[in-house]
């Protein structure tokens, strides 16, 4: 979960700190969790001995994003259990910063729409990593597949009703074609658009390429 609200800032942080980039490997091996205790460390003391780095919201948003993933592996000493339940509003202070609206609006603004519909995220990191796949998904169906094209236009929720089916065909290992007959059939029945079975098939690849 909180990985994904990190990843939001990817092109607008211009040099990611190393402390983060290793924290994200961390994230992704569950056997690792138990070294985000000492990476929160590592990114703390960039942040003392970088005062001026801005924005300083990503640096304290990546402390509780190692928070919750030391306290997913189970070790002990765990650092505080509500931890996770700022992130969201943080990643949102974060923001500020870039005042940029696409970031604001379709990035972080989306991702908490998201989290905050499925609250069984919030204090479960093995559940957030399904959540990173979610919206991945949530992702490719907005910016890839956008059947009516009115991504540049549209409220950035218009295809999210459709991202339940299908993670949940993702997750019950539905291949290629599976994957795309439905998003075919949902571009015929449910919009009334024609679409190709071959462009589908390019967004499946996609889709499952997320995991």
């Amino acid at each position: 979960m909180g990985r994904t609200f990190l990843s939001r800032f990817d092109h607008y942080i211009k040099n990611i700190p190393t402390s983060i980039s290793e924290l994200y490997q961390i994230i992704d091996d569950k056997d690792r969790w138990k070294e985000a205790h000492e990476q929160f460390t590592k990114i703390r003391v960039f942040g003392l001995e970088n005062k001026n780095y801005k924005p300083e919201n990503y640096l304290r948003l990546a402390e509780l994003v190692a928070k919750v993933t030391y306290n997913a592996s189970g070790e002990p000493a765990p650092f505080d259990s509500d931890s996770g339940h700022y992130i969201a509003s943080l990643a949102l202070k974060a923001t500020e910063y870039f005042d940029d609206n696409r970031l604001e609006e379709e990035e972080v603004k989306s991702t908490i729409l998201l989290f905050n519909r499925n609250k069984k995220f919030k204090d479960n990191l093995t559940a957030a990593k399904d959540f990173l796949l979610y919206k991945k998904i949530d992702d490719i169906l907005w910016f890839d597949w956008d059947p009516i094209g009115i991504n540049d236009i549209a409220p950035r929720d218009e295809y999210q009703g459709y991202v339940p089916e299908i993670f949940g065909l993702v997750k019950a290992k539905a291949d290629r074609q599976e994957i795309a007959n439905r998003l075919h059939k949902l571009e015929m029945e449910n919009m009334g658009m024609s679409g190709t079975i071959e462009n589908c098939l390019t967004i499946a690849d996609k889709i499952l390429k997320a995991q």
